[in-house]
């Protein structure tokens, strides 16, 4: 192993977590000091390009709070401030497709409704044969003689 160089095998957790907020750190600096921007994909930073440039996982971006932050900072403020755009267009996308769904279930519910008033009007004439058809029956018994109708 190369002197300076620390085995991250032999290092406990937090040994861990400050060696990849250091290299963060240095990469950031770097960054700042060549006048570059962080690689940004759809607005936001790309966590894969930065912490393979950085040479950590890109876990650590979720597990260290130290890295969050410090990331955040370099942005220029906290994380969720800076997607805010981002954050409302996704959702107003969102309430555009809760929208068209409502609008679709709605559509589905006024068939429906039509459907049942239109079951219901035939069960109420079906009914209506039913009882004449019962009332003839109770003729024809009485009378005890054919009914043609």
């Amino acid at each position: 192993m190369a002197p300076g160089k620390l085995d991250m095998s032999r290092l406990s957790g937090p040994e861990r977590g400050e060696e990849n907020l250091a290299k963060v750190r240095n990469y950031l600096m770097g960054l700042r000091a060549a006048g570059q921007s962080l690689p940004r994909e759809d607005g936001r930073p790309n966590i894969t390009a930065i912490a393979e440039a950085a040479g950590v996982l890109r876990n650590v971006f979720y597990a260290n709070s130290g890295v969050r932050r410090l990331l955040a900072e370099f942005v220029g403020g906290p994380a969720p401030m800076a997607d805010e755009p981002l954050a409302l267009s996704r959702a107003q996308r969102q309430v555009d497709a809760k929208g068209r769904r409502i609008l679709q279930l709605e559509q589905q519910l006024a068939a429906v409704k039509a459907e049942n008033e239109e079951l219901r009007r035939r069960l109420a004439a079906a009914e209506q044969e039913l009882a004449r058809c019962a009332f003839i029956d109770e003729l024809v018994i009485k009378a005890g003689k054919r009914v043609l109708l």
